[in-house]
Order: C-alpha cells, then sequence, then structure tokens
C-alpha cells in the first residue's frame, strides 16, 4: 500500500482537513501534530492559525504540568459546523443533525404510506432540520437501493417502492448547495459493525440484511467495503434461490414473503414475521415447521454461495433475520460445513438502532474532510 503522502505537499485546503480529521475525536498540541504528520512547526503553526483565525479549532486548557511550558491544546470548535444524515426505509424517514463533537442538535421521524418513499418526502425532511442547523457542513444519506457511487443516483430500490432512477445526490445538492454522500444502508451497517469486530473478522466478514422487502449484504474483503462495478455488490436477494427454482431470494424469504405463507395458513402475523414465525414452529404447528425449514435452508443457500466466493470469517445476520437463535445458525451451516472446507461463523448482529445514522454521518465527515476545508 502507498504510503500518504506528506502533509507538506498536500495543498492548504487538504492540509486543513487532515490537521481537524487528527483533531476531531480527541484534544492534541501543536507538537503532537508535528509528531503525527512528521513536518516542520512552522508548518503546523501556520496551517493551525488559519484554523483558529476561522473558527474552526480553539485553544482549550494545558497538558499535564511539565518542564518548560506546557503546550496549549487544540480542539475542533464543537458548534463551527453540522452534519446531517438521514435513513432512508420502507416505514419511516430518520434525520438527525450534529454538531462536530457528536452531541445531537436535532432529529426527527417522518412515516412512510404505503410502503413508498417519496423523494421530495426527503428533500423537504432535510429541509426541516436544515432549519435549525447552523452552518450546514454536508449530508450523509441511507438508502435501501443500489447506488451508483459516481454519481449518488439510486436505483433498484424495493423497500422504498423507487421503479426508476433517482438521482439522490444531485436532488440534495442542488436544494442545499453541500456535501452529499449516499451510500447502501446494508454498507453502512456493516461499516457499523465492522469497529466491534477482531482484527481477523473485521477483514473477512459479510452482513446479511432481512427486510420487509428486500434482501442485502455488506461485504468487507481484504478489509475493504467491497461496492461493485455498479455499486450492486452485495445485491444476493436477486440472486436465484437454485438452478430449478429461478424465486429470487428475497421474493420467497422477505419478511413479507413470510407473512403472506402464514397469514396463508390460517395465521395472525402482527408485527415480527420471524419472530412469529419461529414461535409457531416451536410450539408445533406444521404448516410454520414447514415455512421455517424452507427459510433457514433459503439462507442455508445463500450463506453457501457467500461462503464460496468470499470465504469470510463471520456472517452477520442484520435486520428481522436477528430474530433466529443459535439452533437456526447451526440449521443454516449443516448443509455448507458438509459441502465446503471452510464454514464461516454465523451470529446475530448487535442491536445498534443508529447504526446506520450514525455511519451515514461518519461517512459525510470523511468525504467533507477529503474534499478539503
Amino acid at each position: 500500500m502507498m504510503a500518504r503522502p506528506t502533509l507538506a505537499l498536500d495543498d492548504r485546503r487538504t492540509q486543513r482537513a487532515r490537521i481537524v480529521g487528527a483533531l476531531h475525536e480527541q484534544r492534541k498540541s501543536r507538537t503532537d501534530l508535528v509528531e503525527q504528520f512528521g513536518v516542520s512547526s512552522s508548518l503546523i503553526t501556520r496551517v493551525v492559525r488559519s484554523l483558529l483565525d476561522d473558527g474552526v479549532l480553539r485553544e482549550v486548557g494545558n497538558q499535564a504540568q511539565s518542564i518548560g511550558r506546557p503546550p496549549v491544546q487544540l480542539e475542533v470548535v464543537r458548534d463551527y459546523g453540522a452534519l446531517l444524515s438521514v435513513s432512508c426505509a420502507s416505514d419511516s424517514l430518520r434525520a438527525r443533525s450534529i454538531n462536530l463533537h457528536g452531541g445531537v442538535i436535532a432529529e426527527t421521524v417522518a412515516p412512510a404510506t404505503s410502503g413508498r418513499v417519496d423523494p421530495a418526502a426527503i428533500i423537504e425532511l432535510v429541509a426541516s432540520l436544515v432549519e435549525r442547523t447552523p452552518h450546514l457542513l454536508g449530508i450523509g444519506v441511507a438508502v435501501p437501493g443500489v447506488v451508483d457511487a459516481e454519481t449518488g443516483d439510486v436505483s433498484a430500490a424495493p423497500d422504498l417502492g423507487w421503479e426508476s432512477v433517482v438521482p439522490l445526490r444531485a436532488m440534495l445538492r442542488d436544494r442545499f448547495g453541500t456535501v452529499v454522500t449516499i451510500d447502501n444502508d446494508v454498507n453502512l451497517m456493516m461499516a457499523s459493525e465492522r469497529r466491534s469486530l477482531d482484527l481477523r473478522a473485521g477483514r473477512n466478514a459479510v452482513y446479511l440484511y432481512l427486510g420487509e422487502r428486500g434482501i442485502g449484504a455488506g461485504i468487507i474483503a481484504g478489509g475493504r467495503l467491497i461496492e461493485g462495478d455498479h455499486g450492486a455488490a452485495g445485491e444476493i436477494g436477486l440472486f436465484p434461490l437454485s438452478a430449478t427454482d429461478r424465486t429470487d431470494f428475497e421474493d420467497s424469504t422477505s419478511t413479507i414473503a413470510i407473512a403472506a405463507r402464514l397469514e396463508a395458513a390460517g395465521h395472525d402475523v402482527g408485527g415480527q414475521a420471524v419472530d412469529r414465525l419461529l414461535a409457531l414452529a416451536d410450539a408445533g404447528d406444521p404448516a410454520a415447521q414447514t415455512l421455517r425449514t424452507e427459510i433457514l435452508a433459503s439462507f442455508s443457500h445463500a450463506i453457501a454461495v457467500i461462503t464460496a466466493i468470499l470465504d469470510p470469517h463471520v456472517i452477520l445476520l442484520g435486520g428481522h433475520a436477528r430474530a433466529f437463535r443459535p439452533e437456526d445458525h447451526a440449521e443454516m451451516l449443516e448443509p455448507v460445513r458438509r459441502n465446503l472446507p471452510f464454514a464461516p461463523d454465523v451470529r446475530a448482529a448487535r442491536a445498534n438502532p443508529n447504526a446506520v445514522l450514525d455511519s451515514a454521518v461518519n461517512r459525510c465527515w470523511q468525504q467533507l474532510l477529503t474534499g478539503g476545508l
């Protein structure tokens, strides 16, 4: 891997951004920055002075007493600006603005109707928060669909009811004139989960998400998040179950499909289809037991495909798939262990309702720093 170019060779905006990035999570002195970047103290002094003059940084306190003058600490000014993140789902839109210390400024939730999200509703939701957000620096959006990394266009988003390409990044950028990132929500879930994994697992991991209409995977291979040439890596829900059964994985196994099968068998599903399925199967209901076997077989097929191609250390089951228990995981893995030389660890992902919003804002922050300040 090529070394990061020295700070001395960067342009001024990039120098400023890298200094702010270094101070984002921890206060440091000018001496700390000189040591971190391996550059002259005069360069650090010049860049820091411009950031102090512009109100991006401030000087605070001192380090513990030492020989000579204790260096002043630098930190990012909490209210210099704010970042806004949006999570789009089939049942609701969530949005939150945070300051540069991670504190929540404002947040809001808007319900979606009839399983469809109007792109204009996303714009208006953002506008409602922008009114309460001083100095907006960027917007990070998570969507359950295929995202073109170059354009920010969204396609193949069944959970949102989008049947054609939506130029979401362009729409937000035109309206608000700021940095905008658009990312697949399952990729952001994987990014969030990665922080809790050990070094080996964090290099090769898959997040398999079961949604109401769609099923997707976030993939880390060789330590890198894989998005694919068209932004469609991980769209395993579109994969047929077998050579003879051309039904898509998500058409037969999404929670809407599970609920429909249970209702056809005369059962009231209510809220969580997977929980209801497992409870009925445990109670001895024949239809539920048959359906449980079929659903686990579908997941087993998906896990086998993922394992044969990627050889991940761990596959994390997220969304409604978190309801599956260790005994269900073991049943999913039986054919994999029988037919492949290696099998991954399969377990439930962590319960973190803010994972998507947090990762969306982190992604936006990194893009902002990449573009310079």
